[in-house]
This record gives C-alpha cells, sequence and structure tokens, in this order.
C-alpha cells in the first residue's frame, strides 16, 4: 500500500508531535503489512515535522545572532565623530610620542631579505592556514579579536563589538599620521623579488596600521578585565594578525614591533576617548 493510499483511506489529526491516526483503535487489523506501513508512515511525518522543526528553530537563532552582529557592526561603522573631537582636543598627548626611529635603507634591506624567507615558507603545509587569514584579515573584521574570548558564535556583546570598531577606527587615523611622518617604502619596493599576497595599500609602511590597530585592542580589553584569562590569548591574535601581515609581504617586522610599540603609549588616550563604550563593554563581562 502506497503512502497516497494510506492518507486517502484513513482519517488523521494534526497534533503538535505529528498526525494521530484517529481510526487506529477502531479499524480491524485485516492487513498487517498495511498497518505496518502505515505506523512507518506516521513516524516519518512526524521525523520530518521534528526535523524541520529544529531546522527552523536553528534557522531562527543563526537569524537573530546575524541581526544583532549586523545591528553592532552598522552602529559602530557610523563615523564616531564625537570620539574623532574629543580624540583631535588631545592631539598634544599623543602626535609626538616617542617611537622609535625607522632602520636605514640598509637595515630595512636585511629585513626584506627575512621576508624572502616567509615568502618561501608559505607554501609549506606547517604554514598553509596563513594564506586564508592575511585575505580574510585585509578587511575590516572582528573574528580574530572575537575568537580569543569565545563570544565570535555568541550574541549578546554588541558593546564589546562596538567598542572593537571604534578602536580600529580611531588608531587607523593616528597610525597614518605616523606613517606619513616617517615615510618608509613597502617591502617591495626595497626588494623586487617579493611577490606579496595582496596589493600594497596607498600609503606608508612604518607602522604597520593592523599591529597598532590589533594592539590597542588588545590593551584596551586588558583594561576592562584586567583579570580575564583570555587577556593573553588576545594578546596572542594580536601578535597573529600583525605577523601576517610580514607573511604577505606587506610589512618589516620593524613595523610590527612599531605598531606594537604605538598602542602600547597611546592606550591611556583612547582609555579617555573610549571611556563610554568601554564601561558599556565591561558591563556584558560582570
Amino acid at each position: 500500500m502506497s503512502i497516497q493510499d494510506i492518507l486517502t483511506r484513513h482519517r488523521f489529526t494534526v497534533t503538535s508531535t505529528g498526525l494521530r491516526l484517529d481510526d487506529q483503535a477502531e479499524a480491524p487489523v485485516d492487513n498487517p503489512d498495511a498497518a505496518a506501513n502505515a505506523g512507518a508512515t506516521l513516524s516519518l511525518l512526524a521525523l520530518n515535522r521534528n526535523r524541520n522543526r529544529n531546522r527552523n528553530r536553528n534557522r531562527n537563532r543563526n537569524r537573530n545572532r546575524n541581526r544583532s552582529l549586523n545591528n553592532a557592526a552598522g552602529a559602530a561603522l557610523q563615523e564616531p565623530w564625537k570620539e574623532r573631537e574629543l580624540l583631535h582636543d588631545l592631539r598634544s598627548e599623543w602626535q609626538d610620542l616617542p617611537l622609535p626611529l625607522p632602520p636605514n635603507a640598509e637595515g630595512l634591506r636585511r629585513q626584506a631579505l627575512d621576508l624572502l624567507v616567509k615568502q618561501a615558507l608559505r607554501t609549506t603545509p606547517q604554514e598553509s592556514g596563513r594564506k586564508a587569514e592575511i585575505l580574510r584579515e585585509a578587511n575590516i573584521e572582528l573574528s580574530g579579536y572575537l575568537r580569543p574570548l569565545g563570544i565570535e558564535e555568541l550574541g549578546g556583546y554588541d558593546a564589546t563589538e562596538g567598542l572593537f570598531y571604534l578602536i580600529l577606527a580611531l588608531t587607523d587615523e593616528i597610525g597614518l599620521r605616523y606613517k606619513d611622518r616617517y615615510n618608509v617604502l613597502r617591502p617591495n619596493q626595497i626588494e623586487p623579488r617579493l611577490r606579496p599576497l595582496l596589493p600594497n595599500p596607498p600609503h606608508q609602511s612604518y607602522p604597520s596600521n593592523h599591529s597598532f590597530q590589533s594592539f590597542s585592542i588588545a590593551f584596551l580589553f586588558s583594561r576592562i578585565l584586567p583579570e580575564h584569562p583570555a587577556s593573553s590569548e588576545l594578546f596572542n591574535s594580536a601578535r597573529r594578525i600583525a605577523e601576517n601581515r610580514e607573511w604577505a609581504g606587506l610589512h618589516y617586522a620593524c613595523d610590527t614591533q612599531a605598531g606594537y610599540q604605538l598602542a602600547r603609549m597611546i592606550a591611556p588616550v583612547l582609555e579617555k576617548v573610549c571611556k563610554k563604550q568601554m564601561l558599556a563593554a565591561q558591563a556584558e563581562w560582570l
């Protein structure tokens, strides 16, 4: 007997767990095989119903999480003009920080040779994962900062994500000012054998903004929750993101170190500028 025959010959009622065969108790079982088929059909219908319910529940959960992330990103990516004004009011505290001078041309050339070694090692199995990381980190995204904190797949941390976006926006401007001051050529302009994974950004090399921005996030989060066990992992992730720019052939090692030093020195200024956002982020963790 086909499924269509069973559905045609019997009366069913829709319940919360599936379909109920209303005449199952009264009807004599003339054909055991047909009864078995009916039971199997009902089980299949109930299973499909539960499967669809679970699928919809997961889809709704992911949709709600993505909506939360998109709302946080959209709000955070709005121009933070109030914070920029405060940052500019405090420029005497950050525009002339004692960042070490970059190496001379010969020193840069030696560091570029180290990048040639990294370029060759990029194809080895041990470093096979770096390319995907480098391409992902070329754009504004927070996975490298949220993953060490264990909240990459969680909602409810909009203020934390908003704070990170704000830090990225403010430090981008500061870093560009320092780049313009030192005016250091990109590595493949010193060493033509280098083949960067990405095009050279349209600004100078020293210091590395990826390094500066990543360590700034790590420093400010460590001030929000100094005892949080993931703080050290956030610094490790910042180091990985910064060094990936060396592996991409875009930055010297001195750029990475300068970005770290700049982040360390400017953290007290960013605390003043981002005070409200830091308190809101802290409240999500306490």
